[in-house]
């Protein structure tokens, strides 16, 4: 019976899961990652960089905005872009943030594309319309040739 019961948790876990990456939200997500990836290849980091920063621009809607982290170094993900117009984080080592479940995202983020190039990951933050702590899931790339991943996250509901 235990083991039963488990199975059906982990099957509803991952389902649920999988929705939230297939889903409209998870869509628009991914396709906002993809433009900002070619956006940088076209126009180079300094125009990206600009375009992902500006919180009125195209690369922000509503909820969705990108951000970048060069990972050049170990055990480092520093902050480059994001356009959510939290500049106060732009240029810091953010690699020992955690989530309130203790889950040290940025760190999850960066094992992901070092295993696949992207993928999805799911961690709690503080949305700021409810100021209430709710599950996120971001996708996130390496922008080809730099130490950069790029992602784009949105509140589970």
């Amino acid at each position: 019976m235990k083991r039963t019961s488990f199975i059906l948790i982990a099957a509803f876990i991952i389902a649920m899961s999988l929705a939230a990456q297939t889903g409209p939200a998870a869509s628009k997500a991914k396709a906002l990652v993809e433009s900002g990836v070619a956006f940088f290849q076209k126009n180079g980091q300094a125009a990206a960089f600009a375009a992902f920063d500006d919180v009125k621009g195209k690369f922000r809607d509503g909820e969705y905005y990108l951000f970048v982290f060069d990972i050049s170094k170990p055990d480092s993900a520093i902050c480059v872009s994001r356009g959510d117009g939290n500049r106060a984080l732009i240029g810091k080592d953010m690699w020992t943030t955690k989530d309130p479940d203790g889950l040290f995202y940025i760190q999850a983020f960066a094992a992901t594309v070092a295993k696949s190039g992207s993928g999805w990951v799911d961690y709690k933050r503080t949305n700021p319309e409810s100021k209430k702590i709710e599950a996120k899931s971001s996708y996130i790339t390496m922008i080809p040739g730099t130490k950069f991943f790029i992602g784009c996250g949105f509140y589970k509901d």
